[in-house]
């Protein structure tokens, strides 16, 4: 999903300008909502198994921006599979969310 679909920039037109060419053609790979606000609460991340030197930075303007706009990102490694109640502690829910 790409990063600037679900980030508001609030800012004068030329800074939004800028802020939104540095967030283009970032994505992320799964943006959960809470189900009563439709907010993002959480964005997840596919580790890949290396990261070369402009995925490194892509992935930190990705985590700035996320940080900026307070929503948690979580990062599960690609080769491993993940129960629900793995999920379900990791995105520090309760049963009934």
């Amino acid at each position: 999903m790409p990063l600037w679909s679900f980030i508001a920039v609030d800012a004068d037109r030329r800074a939004r300008a800028r802020i939104l060419r540095h967030m283009a053609l970032k994505r992320v790979d799964f943006v959960l909502l809470h189900p009563g606000s439709c907010r993002v609460e959480y964005v997840v991340q596919i580790a890949p198994d290396s990261l070369r030197q402009e995925e490194a930075e892509r992935q930190r303007v990705i985590e700035s921006v996320l940080n900026a706009a307070s929503i948690k990102l979580m990062t599960l490694q690609s080769k491993k599979s993940y129960s629900l109640p793995d999920l379900t502690a990791r995105l520090e829910l309760t049963a009934e969310q």
